[in-house]
């Protein structure tokens, strides 16, 4: 069903219709937007003001719709008293200046440092994130995704999936989570498509694949707009509202070498705003910048996945590119905190940048990306276990700080009868005593492999005999009853002597038929499986018949 927050194409007469026109309506506002070179003749985007008057106390419209009407009805239309603002549709378009050949991006935003380590060391992988990229659609069956990319919505064509069909959009998706160019490498991946395969789109259908997000986000939740245009009072307003449902939104700063707070949705000061750097750390000459930027990321030759095939890539500059490595690294700050709220997301992320690195930055904050430190390897507490031969033993290797990850045995084995499994559990019933060595293996995702050699030992225990009298007997009658102890073994008669008639079989069992009156006292002995001996002495009564 196709989502249309926005509300249907409506005509300035059918809003008009609930009253008639009278000369203090005939009155003209102001337009936002009008005569914009991007504007779409004849559309505009209508914001009602709340009930009451005024604007949402959360700064968000109660509604807005997408209507068709002159230029003057719409200026008389902004007039109105229950009308916030009139705004006219225009083109957007994806920000990105040229695909070129690879990856130091990764790289840069794990260090301080600009000498590169050749190495990408993440903070975690962001598995329990949703990643909702505004944009043209993704690839899903790349091999980059490894099933994590699924289509959402697509506005510009609602009844078909939101397949790429430019490119910008799988290259933005295989920055923030590829499994080979991405930030977090196992985030859910959604495609919201708002732009055709020319990387262009109206405003209004940029809105509605917003509120398709506001209404349908999974948290924890980010959202990546590698999009942008003039500013846009209504596009703004609805990210506002994605932002106060607890989505964290990362946008591009724009690739216009201009000052960011004249873009949208750049200007938004609740969003994450990136500017694009190279290698150098130089911002990118066509980064736009000003306070409205909030970091910068690498965006100039950012290889990454591309919709041409399973396995296409491509190289590109563009903000749009930076700002993905800023969504990556949201995901991983929420996979670890996912009580942060956006603006927590954005002062933790804003905080741990690498400062002072940037050159050229124009009035921009001299703040880079920093995926944080990578976490200490793990450690292995567990460094011995005891079982005893015979008893069921379960018992859970432990790290000295949790870690997700994977256990596996690297050299030698458990005792007989006993097993381990992917999340460290040790479990089973060991069939004899001894004493093992085995080397068990823990691999984080970073991966960080952590190694440690245990000492397994298997004990016996006595036998415990559980019973403790017999029944006395009439001479003459048969007789059966069954010795039971803790385990199984053998059985005998280790002292005195059972009454006439009567003998005791190996697995436990008294029987026969007494013919002999009196009172027997016997000591029975219990042998287990492993040479271990318990004893226990017993009386039949034998009793004449009267």
């Amino acid at each position: 069903m196709r989502m249309r927050v926005l509300g249907t194409l409506l005509t300035a007469a059918a809003i008009t219709a609930a009253g008639s026109v009278t000369p203090a309506q005939a009155a003209e506002g102001n337009v936002v937007g009008a005569g914009a070179p991007e504007a779409i003749a004849g559309q505009y985007l209508v914001t009602m003001k709340a009930p009451g008057g005024g604007i949402s106390a959360q700064g968000v419209s109660t509604s807005s719709y997408r209507a068709r009407m002159s230029a003057k009805q719409a200026r008389r239309l902004a007039a109105r008293s229950d009308v916030a603002f009139v705004e006219q549709n225009k083109r957007v378009h994806a920000e990105t200046t040229t695909y070129r050949n690879p990856i130091w991006n990764l790289d840069r935003i794990d260090q301080h440092p600009v000498a590169l380590s050749r190495t990408y060391t993440p903070t975690d992988d962001g598995s329990s994130v949703h990643a909702y990229v505004i944009d043209t659609g993704i690839r899903i069956t790349h091999h980059e995704f490894a099933g994590r990319a699924s289509y959402g919505y697509n506005a510009v064509s609602p009844s078909r999936p939101a397949a790429d069909c430019n490119g910008h959009g799988t290259h933005v998706a295989g920055t923030i989570g590829g499994t080979s160019y991405g930030v977090a490498k196992q985030v859910k991946l959604v495609a919201i498509k708002v732009l055709d395969c020319d990387g262009e789109g109206d405003l209004a259908d940029v809105i509605n694949g917003v509120n398709w997000v506001t209404a349908h986000a999974q948290k924890p939740a980010v959202a990546n707009l590698s999009l942008g245009g003039s500013n846009s009072p209504s596009l703004n307003a609805a990210l506002q509202k994605l932002i106060n449902k607890g989505v964290t939104v990362v946008v591009a700063a724009g690739n216009e070498n201009v000052d960011a707070a004249t873009e949208s949705p750049a200007n938004l000061a609740a969003a994450i705003t990136v500017g694009a750097t190279n290698s150098k750390d130089q911002r990118a000459s066509f980064s736009n910048y000003g306070s409205r930027v909030d970091l910068f990321a690498p965006g100039v030759g950012i290889k990454s996945s591309f919709a041409g095939g399973d396995y296409s890539t491509a190289v590109a500059d563009g903000t749009s590119m930076a700002a993905p490595h800023v969504a990556g690294a949201a995901a991983l700050v929420l996979d670890a905190t996912p009580g942060y709220s956006p603006v927590q997301v954005r002062n933790y992320l804003v905080a741990q940048a690498t400062p002072g690195r940037i050159s050229g930055l124009k009035g921009s904050p001299n703040r880079l990306l920093f995926s944080t430190a990578p976490p200490a390897a793990p450690v292995i507490r567990t460094s011995a276990i005891s079982m005893t031969a015979g008893l069921a033993y379960s018992g859970q290797l432990a790290l000295t700080a949790a870690r997700r990850g994977a256990w596996s045995i690297a050299s030698g084995s458990l005792p007989a009868g006993v097993t381990m499994n992917g999340n460290g559990l040790i479990s089973g019933t060991p069939t004899g005593p001894g004493s093992d060595a085995v080397t068990v293996r823990f691999t984080d995702y970073v991966p960080t492999v952590a190694t440690r050699t245990l000492t397994v030992s298997v004990d016996v225990t006595t036998p415990v005999i559980k019973t403790a009298a017999l029944p006395s007997i009439l001479r003459g009658m048969y007789y059966n009853q069954q010795l039971t102890a803790d385990r199984a073994g053998v059985w005998t008669v280790a002292a005195g002597e059972l009454p006439n008639g009567m003998s005791l079989a190996t697995g436990g069992e008294i029987s026969g038929v007494a013919t002999t009156a009196g009172s027997s006292t016997f000591t029975v002995q219990l042998t287990d499986g492993w040479g271990q001996v318990a004893r226990a002495e017993l009386t039949i009564e034998v009793t004449a018949r009267s």
